[in-house]
């Protein structure tokens, strides 16, 4: 729940890649009513990461051998 305003550049990226920073803006904006990246793209970001993993998943699945 930490600000993400005047962030050093490396922090200020490594938080925009990390997926998990925006489920915590997602709770935080819940929460405060205060966002950093929208709630749309909280949502988007999330989203497109489950499919993302979700399709990983089932890949790897199907290559399980009995």
């Amino acid at each position: 729940m930490y600000p993400l305003a005047n962030l050093p550049k490396v922090l200020a990226l490594l938080t925009r890649i990390d997926p998990l920073t925006y489920g915590v803006d997602g709770m935080r904006t819940a929460l405060t009513h205060v966002t950093h990246f929208g709630m749309a793209a909280d949502a988007i970001v999330l989203f497109g990461v489950a499919i993302l993993l979700m399709c990983a998943g089932a890949w790897r699945f199907s290559k399980i051998e009995i």
